[in-house]
């Protein structure tokens, strides 16, 4: 009870603060400090549910705590996404007497967060550990303010790429914790550990379901860079998403070669080469173009930025999933590495491109066409080898008749 106490008593100052620095942020019409506020307040408002989920017994906090990494997905994204907009709009506010003491009301409220968190460090109930982590995910908002105005405070140099990249990194981290509650509540509150270990036996029992399942990974794919495309009106960016579009038609017929065998199985693995070939071969041709006058286009360091975040983790997801599936010879995993190779070698492409378009002085349009023509072709070649793979196995099937 004496805890609970001093919890509370903590929640009084937090809210006041939180209250504060809105206030603040609206006096300055800073758009961001009023965004990390409402986000600090929605952590207070988890914190103080959790507060009176403590009272109860293990079980019923078991129950009510499920929801609870659901709920910080909500601040997190709010935190995301006011420090992706960093990028695009300068509304970090106005005066510096202001962002002093913003600055100030936010470094208070980060203190009495950390010092909320001390005396339930070592509670073991089921709602005292989710408090002491939605407590360390909530001391995202107030540092995200704090690093934010210092950095615009002290001009420093690319303080707007600074600024999105701490912001981001603190949202990151707040994301982290509310997956890993999200985790443990879904596997009846084992260690994280033994989490990780009983998804990872869940995924390997319906590995077709969750396989299906990302063929969205493409949709959205498509669609982030059909949104970058808008952005930066570059029709290169168009093309791209294009080919994401021919890479997700492919994953499709893979996907669908599960339940098919024999020559049907076959005629599938080698329609997903002619698309992997079909697709990469007007990539191919679309470089060329640039040999003869054409413009991959120029974009501000900001949008740069962002592509090549963007290809990054496309990149990232194309390697884990050919990694994934290296040591199967079943038709349908050739097909599926063979997406994801053609995608990763797309990636080298789009990022120097996005990357040069800044960094890089005059116009590298026969740069980025050279790099189109030799990726491109390597990714010809790839599925050129399904292709005759796929005539390989059809001859072997017609002599075993």
């Amino acid at each position: 009870m004496r805890t609970f106490i001093k919890s509370k008593h903590f929640q009084y100052y937090n809210i006041l603060l939180i209250a504060a620095v809105f206030a603040v942020g609206f006096i300055d019409q800073s758009i961001f400090v009023m965004a990390c506020a409402g986000c600090a307040a929605l952590f207070w408002i988890i914190q103080l549910r959790l507060s009176f989920i403590k009272m109860k017994e293990e079980d019923l906090q078991k129950k009510q705590c499920k929801t609870i990494g659901y709920l910080l997905l909500l601040p997190t994204t709010g935190i995301l996404v006011v420090g992706v907009l960093i990028l695009f709009r300068d509304y970090i506010g106005g005066m510096s007497v202001h962002k002093y003491i913003a600055i100030a009301l936010s470094s208070v409220l980060a203190v009495c967060i950390v010092l909320q968190s001390i005396p339930i460090w070592k509670e073991k109930s089921t709602a005292g550990r989710f408090a002491r982590q939605s407590l360390i995910a909530g001391l995202s908002a107030p540092m995200a303010v704090i690093i934010v105005l210092v950095l615009h405070i002290t001009g420093a140099d690319d303080n707007v790429v600074l600024s999105c990249m701490s912001a981001v990194l603190f949202a990151v981290v707040s994301l982290l914790l509310s997956a890993k509650m999200i985790l443990v509540s879904s596997c009846g509150y084992q260690s994280t550990a033994d989490s990780i270990r009983a998804t990872h036996k869940l995924f390997k029992r319906h590995r077709l379901v969750f396989t299906r399942v990302s063929i969205l990974k493409d949709t959205f794919l498509v669609a982030g860079k059909a949104i970058i495309r808008v952005i930066s009106v570059s029709f290169f960016m168009f093309v791209n998403a294009l080919y994401s579009a021919g890479m997700g038609v492919a994953r499709f017929v893979a996907l669908k070669m599960h339940t098919q065998e024999g020559k049907r199985q076959i005629e599938s693995y080698r329609l997903v080469g002619i698309i992997i070939c079909i697709s990469s071969v007007c990539y191919v041709l679309y470089s060329v173009r640039l040999f003869f006058g054409g413009k991959t286009g120029a974009y501000s360091m900001n949008i740069a930025l962002v592509i090549a975040l963007y290809t990054f983790v496309e990149f990232g997801i194309n390697i884990r999933e050919a990694f994934r599936l290296r040591k199967s010879k079943a038709l349908e995993a050739k097909a599926l590495r063979a997406i994801s190779f053609s995608s990763t070698l797309l990636c080298f492409v789009l990022t120097q491109t996005a990357i040069m378009s800044f960094a890089a002085v005059g116009d590298n349009s026969l740069l980025n066409a050279l790099s189109g023509v030799i990726f491109g072709g390597l990714a010809v070649l790839i599925v050129l080898f399904v292709i005759v793979d796929s005539l390989r196995h059809f001859q072997l099937t017609e002599e075993l008749k």
